[in-house]
């Protein structure tokens, strides 16, 4: 920013009066070794101003240069000794410092740019390293001209040693001073006119780049400086592309942060990564000189885990920004599928009644479909709110609205439709589904109950499974045991159990004579259990258990003294954790459920919240679903097929 001096003052001024004794202290030790620090400092200057000027390279590129000399300023220095908790002058490398200045010749008609005299920095320091009367520290070498600071300071870094004080130089060209002592004003300024008007490379640095990413998303001033401190003014990691090129990282980055700094594109793109040509998991967090290797692939595709392994907000917001894009191409190509659906069982009522004029036949694709909206630009926006929704009532009044057909009449139609659905035409919908392409075995609609043609039963909300919780509108299955008499337990379709009991009565080739007359002889028993099977004791089906073909009993079938049944599932909510998170989903988890059990977890960013929750049928719990979907910072509404808080009660 351009502000050092000022910062130095202040600093200095407000440590004389904020700790008065310490200031005290640690000046009447620097007075004490004033002499040998100036004795130091003239002759370090004098040595290397000799050393540089007699250099016949530095001559033959008519190169200007300037040494100059300063003392650590107090506040700094005793900073520096209570973060390291050494209170000794003479383990501070920097406490004299010497700065040489390198200003190239700059030759007509040449402009000079960021990378002129670079090469003249390296070879002054081996002329440093080689003064004489001086001896080098070999590990106190630091190149921040190769790896520069976020901030974008360069220079090279070097300590001697001359009678037992330590000097540090620091050598760099005119635009790093520029740059060291102005900040990135100076950067812009150095430029020449038509640069600075024209090129976006002004703002091209690190620091300006991550701020002006984070503009677009919505943080706090708290939040903001968390930011700054943890990713810019914090340690940092380097690390090689194959090509030669560094990467500047937030220290504790991982695989995922280097994909997407190079390209969002190579990020997205990413199957795996190979460090120092050594396949790694994507979660490998980057040490100092990795070589990295980002492995694509055209097909590959992020997953929300990802989330979880990257430190970096840039990251975090690219990622987050892809899943909600496909988030949105999803609801838009679930509204596309009901819209369509919708008007093609309903054309000749529409055709019939619709008020447009010149109307002779339904759009069969989104561009005919867009002829009939205003402007011809919203048919996108209606698709996702269509596919977010899942509410016939809200697709109902859109077609009505969109081809001029009265919402009564369409409204009446859907109820005829559904009220014309028998029993007999689930149970059929569900034998035909069940049945098996493989011709030369038992199909699973002929292990059902015994044989094809027998009777189905009902499903009851007292005996469902409780590994996979059974919802009424779920795709279900039922178990028995011949040795035990009552109902049958309900499965969902993809519960293991009910697979593998339905494997091993596929299996038996007596399955048809064994259990011909089980369906009908069964005895249907309703019993108000509030007992729970917990899952962790449904290990493996018993041997003479027997699949059994189930269909949901009519609504006014499933009350009794005036209650309808529910149904016991669990809901998990994925968000970025903020303030009244908990409190927020849990109220509308309680307006449209009933909450029995809450469980919640977290990460630095993320929070995982549970949800055992009271629903009547399938509907209810997608309802419930899409509202907590809608609340700020969630990312994801997901039903988990398990109980496992219902486990632990």
């Amino acid at each position: 920013m351009g502000i050092w001096q000022f910062k130095s003052e202040l600093e200095d001024t407000a440590f004389q009066y904020l700790y008065p004794e310490e200031y005290k202290l640690l000046n009447q030790r620097l007075l004490q070794r004033q002499a040998k620090i100036i004795e130091t400092l003239d002759n370090s200057i004098q040595v290397l101003k000799k050393t540089l000027t007699n250099d016949p390279t530095l001559k033959s590129q008519n190169v200007n240069i300037e040494v100059v000399g300063r003392t650590k300023e107090l506040y700094s220095l005793w900073l520096k000794m209570e973060m390291k908790h050494d209170r000794n002058l003479d383990n501070i490398t920097d406490l004299v410092a010497v700065r040489v200045i390198l200003t190239p010749d700059k030759k007509e008609g040449e402009d000079l740019s960021a990378d002129s005299g670079v090469w003249l920095c390296y070879h002054v320091l081996g002329l440093v390293q080689h003064l004489p009367g001086f001896q080098p520290v070999p590990t106190k070498v630091k190149d921040y001209i190769s790896f520069p600071k976020v901030n974008g300071y360069q220079s090279l870094h070097t300590a001697l040693m001359y009678k037992g004080q330590s000097v540090e130089v620091q050598i760099r060209t005119q635009y790093m001073h520029q740059v060291a002592e102005y900040g990135m004003a100076s950067h812009w300024a150095y430029k020449d006119e038509k640069k600075r008007n024209t090129s976006m490379q002004l703002y091209n640095t690190p620091w300006l780049s991550s701020i002006k990413e984070w503009q677009q998303d919505t943080l706090g001033s708290r939040d903001f400086v968390d930011c700054v401190r943890r990713e810019l003014l914090g340690k940092r990691v380097f690390v090689f592309l194959r090509n030669g090129k560094i990467l500047n990282l937030a220290r504790g980055a991982t695989a995922v942060d280097a994909a997407f700094q190079i390209h969002t594109e190579v990020g997205l793109q990413m199957h795996g990564v190979e460090i120092n040509g050594k396949p790694v998991p994507i979660n490998y967090e980057l040490r100092n000189g990795d070589v990295v290797s980002i492995l694509t692939a055209e097909g590959a595709v992020p997953s929300t885990e990802w989330m979880r392994f990257a430190k970096s907000r840039s990251t975090r917001s690219k990622l987050r920004s892809y899943f909600r894009s496909r988030q949105m191409e999803s609801y838009r190509s679930s509204g596309e599928m009901r819209m369509f659906d919708y008007i093609d069982q309903r054309k000749d009522t529409i055709l019939e009644n619709s008020y447009l004029n010149n109307f002779v036949d339904i759009p069969r694709s989104v561009d005919e479909l867009s002829t009939f909206l205003p402007g011809r630009s919203h048919y996108y926006d209606l698709l996702i709110d269509i596919g977010k929704s899942r509410d016939v009532d809200f697709l109902r009044s859109k077609v009505s609205k969109i081809f001029l057909v009265p919402l009564t009449l369409l409204k009446t139609l859907d109820e005829s439709r559904f009220s014309n659905i028998t029993r007999t035409l689930y149970a059929t919908q569900l034998s035909s589904n069940l049945k098996s392409d493989d011709k030369g075995r038992l199909s699973y609609g002929d292990v059902l109950n015994g044989g094809a043609g027998v009777d189905f039963e009902f499903a009851y909300s007292d005996h469902v499974c409780q590994t996979c919780l059974p919802v009424r509108g779920d795709a279900i299955i039922g178990t028995k045991s011949m040795s035990a008499d009552g109902p049958a337990t309900v499965h969902r379709m993809e519960c293991p159990y009910a697979q593998e009991v339905l494997n091993n009565a596929k299996s038996k080739p007596a399955i048809n004579g064994e259990f011909s007359n089980m369906g009908h002889n069964t005895k249907r028993i309703r019993i108000r259990s509030k007992s729970k099977l917990s899952s962790k004791n449904v290990l493996r089906p018993e041997t003479d258990e027997y699949p059994v073909q189930l269909v949901w009993p009519a609504l006014e079938d499933s009350w009794e003294d005036g209650n309808s049944e529910t149904f016991l599932t669990e809901v998990v909510v994925v968000a970025n954790d903020r303030k009244l998170l908990l409190a927020d989903c849990g109220a509308v988890a309680s307006r449209n459920s009933e909450i029995l059990k809450t469980g919640s977890s977290s990460t630095s960013e993320h929070c995982i919240l549970e949800f055992l929750v009271r629903v009547r049928d399938l509907d209810e719990l997608q309802s419930l679903m899409d509202k907590l979907g809608e609340v700020d910072c969630v990312m994801s509404v997901e039903r988990r097929f398990g109980s496992v808080l219902l486990d632990s009660m």
